[in-house]
């Protein structure tokens, strides 16, 4: 009983220890914060505000309520002489590391600056259309891609935008140009700021430092430019594009023609709260045809519509493009096929008849689809992808692949598990998969991977378990037979001890009600 009572009163001294450590360390992260540290660190409210606010004037940034963990990082890259600054190495190198991490832990436990939230009636600046829209026509997704709607900043590795002084942005992005920050995960934001012009970090920057939020223009809003028509900072230096190019955004009719336009542009960009009676996972349209399914090579839109009606060797029948739609929402989308003369059917197709305006029809045009690799030198291979994943997939879809979400807003797609696409979608097939990945990803990155890359971690993405195929049949085997027999498919084989399909057999919602042929 003693030795019993001793151990106890042992661990109840080492929690509070622990409590205590922890205390202290907040009460000298605060103390930092508002008074400086020793060897004569100045205070950090001298220049970022007596509440971590930041300072507009002075160009310095909002510190409360960003990561823990992003500030520590960026403390002891000033620290170290990885990241630059003349005022801040030197106060970096002076605090000790448990210093550097109590200040971290201080300004991460205030509360971020409202930002206001009423969504802009136009798309209009060329700055905003960089934050919320991209310019594909120069491989630049939007800042909102990976900082999440509003610039709230997603996970570890993308900080908030929102409530930055905007001589700060386009500091820190004239930073990367000339790589005074160094690379930065994946060499990102290096290759991002590259393609930018001075005309665009001063854009970009002023919209994001405006305090204005970076969310999309609402569906009857009327844009007055468009990301995807060339600038010419976009085309200095390079060939004119060889594929079709759609017409811009702002040529959309102000009309009900146009109204249906844009709400089937909505519903591709925005699936799961536009048309989420048809949707079962948190992917969306978008996130597999990049630009609003615009970007070629990213099976756009502007070709898929011309090439239907197409007899197809999935469903060993002639398919409309409607149809093609209903297979969407069946297997990408893991959820019910919108009837035929849905709103949302209808809407999809408008959009995309609208994008293919000028595109001759039953013609193969550049850019369709995905571009076709040749068989790898290599047999794909789990452990080569793995280690692809972890070092150029994993900053962004976590290290297991459940991607991230801020809110209620999946910034990052999950590429495996309940809430990805299921079995039958046309992902799961490792070349389909590795032609996406060569040609797109990492997102602003692509053709970054070699094509032995892509083959490996598309392997490895398609190795792992996700929802079942709705066409399942019988048994796992039976229904590899009936449809997955293919070298291309992993479904129904076995990999690392498991039995990939093996989840359990889906219900019928996925057909009922909808004049779908179930096939």
């Amino acid at each position: 009983m003693f030795p019993y009572a001793r151990a106890c009163g042992t661990l109840i001294a080492a929690l509070f220890a622990v409590v205590h450590a922890h205390a202290a360390a907040a009460v000298d992260g605060a103390t930092i914060a508002q008074r400086g540290g020793a060897e004569g660190v100045p205070a950090c409210a001298a220049c970022h505000g007596a509440h971590g606010e930041g300072n507009a004037a002075g160009g310095f940034p909002r510190l409360a309520g960003i990561g823990r963990d992003y500030l520590a990082r960026q403390l002891d890259a000033f620290a170290d002489g990885s990241r630059q600054s003349p005022v801040m190495a030197p106060i970096a190198k002076a605090l000790p590391p448990a210093d550097r991490t109590a200040v971290a832990s201080y300004f991460a436990s205030l509360p971020a600056p409202q930002i206001g939230s009423s969504p802009p009636a136009r798309v209009a600046s060329d700055g905003e259309i960089l934050a919320v829209r991209g310019r594909w026509s120069d491989g630049l997704p939007a800042c909102e891609r990976c900082h999440g709607p509003k610039g709230a900043g997603v996970g570890l590795d993308f900080p908030p935008l929102a409530g930055q002084p905007a001589t700060y942005i386009a500091a820190q992005l004239r930073a990367w140009k000339t790589g005074a920050r160094g690379q930065g995960p994946l060499g990102l934001m290096r290759a991002v700021a590259d393609k930018l012009a001075d005309a665009d970090v001063d854009a970009v920057s002023a919209y994001l430092g405006s305090g204005a939020p970076a969310a999309p223009a609402s569906a009857d809003a009327t844009r007055t430019a468009d990301e995807s028509t060339p600038r010419p900072s976009a085309l200095a230096g390079h060939p004119a594009p060889t594929h079709f190019l759609p017409p811009p955004e702002s040529a959309i009719p102000n009309n009900d023609f146009g109204r249906l336009v844009r709400l089937g542009e909505r519903i591709f960009t925005d699936t799961g709260n536009a048309a989420s009676q048809y949707v079962g996972n948190d992917l969306r349209c978008s996130n597999c045809h990049l630009d609003a399914g615009r970007l070629a090579n990213s099976a756009p839109l502007w070709a898929a519509y011309v090439a239907y009606p197409q007899y197809r060797a999935k469903t060993r029948e002639v398919n409309t493009y409607g149809e093609r739609l209903q297979g969407c929402f069946m297997y990408s989308m893991n959820g019910k096929a919108p009837a035929l003369d849905s709103e949302t059917l209808i809407a999809l197709e408008v959009y995309s008849y609208w994008l293919a305006t000028g595109a001759p029809v039953n013609a193969h045009l550049a850019g369709a689809g995905y571009p076709k690799l040749a068989k790898p030198e290599q047999a794909p291979d789990y452990a080569r992808g793995a280690r692809v994943y972890a070092e150029h997939c994993a900053l962004c879809h976590g290290q297991d692949g459940q991607g991230q979400r801020v809110g209620g807003t999946q910034v990052f797609p999950p590429l495996w598990g309940s809430r990805s696409f299921n079995w039958g979608a046309g992902m799961h097939q490792v070349n389909t998969a590795a032609a996406f990945v060569k040609a797109n990803m990492p997102l602003g990155l692509g053709g970054s991977l070699t094509e032995q890359q892509a083959w490996d971690v598309a392997y490895f993405m398609d190795a792992h378990e996700r929802p079942q195929d709705p066409r399942f049949a019988e048994s796992v085997a039976e229904t590899r037979k009936r449809f997955h027999d293919t070298p291309e498919s992993l479904y129904g084989l076995s990999v690392d001890g498991h039995l990939l399909g093996s989840a359990p057999a889906p219900s019928r919602r996925t057909l009922a009600g909808t004049g779908q042929r179930d096939r």
